[in-house]
């Protein structure tokens, strides 16, 4: 009787901790988390704040350069003209997020940006950003593409 009752306890206990996030575990709303913050880096227009969402050997497209950035140099140098452009509202109407594993998800999504004060007053841009986790439990971005969104071709 006692081992009944010992068992029916581990199983009703084993039933609550299953709808429980188990360690180590990621999950959508935690890539959300990150993604939010990085989109708020991003409207800063505060250089520092913008490249801490980057790791430093990232790779990626740039919508205002043509070749694929592969180093922090010329990374740093993108991130300043985008910080010039003095965007301060960023909409994402179609974010989407794809948990890979534990240690990598990825951000996908078309975002319009605007500015109030910029050289640039509107820009639509499609984007996919890859984040890693880092040694230090940190969530950067390892690759990145932004293009401009096309303009609608009439049929």
């Amino acid at each position: 009787m006692r081992n009944l009752a010992m068992g029916l306890a581990l199983g009703l206990a084993a039933v609550s901790l299953a709808g429980c996030k188990k360690e180590g575990e990621f999950t959508e709303a935690d890539a959300a988390t990150w993604a939010d913050a990085t989109q708020a880096a991003w409207v800063s227009m505060d250089l520092a704040k913008i490249e801490a969402v980057y790791a430093h050997d990232l790779v990626g497209f740039d919508p205002g350069a043509a070749p694929l950035a592969k180093d922090w140099a010329t990374w740093h140098k993108l991130n300043g003209g985008f910080a010039a452009m003095k965007f301060n509202a960023m909409t994402v109407a179609d974010r989407k997020i794809q948990i890979l594993s534990h240690r990598v998800f990825v951000v996908s999504g078309t975002a319009t940006l605007t500015s109030k004060d910029g050289p640039m007053k509107l820009a639509k841009d499609r984007f996919t950003d890859v984040y890693q986790m880092q040694k230090d439990g940190k969530w950067l971005i390892v690759n990145e593409h932004v293009s401009f969104v096309p303009e609608a071709t009439k049929g």
